[in-house]
């Protein structure tokens, strides 16, 4: 049985949390669940060894991005973690490098970028038609 790949959204912003789904749709023909977290914390809760990978905001309450995926990091390093953010500015580039994301994507969210680090980070998916 195939099995049906994981990915972990932590966004505490409602439309942020649907854009992001909408991109996998568009970009992931089938055999996919999201789990929603809404802050660091919960991402840190809610991750486990079935995760495939992390879409990851920056600013959200109680625990940060850059805390929760160093704190990922540490407890699972081979899940891919794409921090997402519209602080498009060097230094939060260098912070997330810092704190082991494998990728910076900035807002607002260019389709084809979203698309071609889904498929770097989870290639064994079947992707929609005219994606490859």
């Amino acid at each position: 049985m195939k099995k049906i790949t994981q990915i972990l959204i932590a966004e505490d912003e409602k439309l942020n949390f649907i854009l992001l789904k909408k991109l996998l749709e568009k970009t992931i023909k089938s055999g996919f669940d999201v789990i929603q977290a809404v802050n660091g914390q919960e991402a840190i809760e809610f991750c486990n060894e079935e995760i495939d990978i992390i879409l990851m905001d920056v600013g959200m309450p109680k625990v940060d991005g850059f805390e929760a995926t160093k704190f990922l990091k540490k407890e699972y390093p081979a899940t891919p973690i794409i921090i997402q953010t519209a602080h498009c500015s060097t230094e939060y580039e260098e912070r997330a490098v810092l704190s082991g994301a494998n990728a910076f994507l900035p807002k607002p969210i260019i389709r084809e970028d979203f698309q071609n680090l889904i498929m770097k980070f989870i290639p064994h998916v079947t992707f929609c038609d005219g994606l490859k």
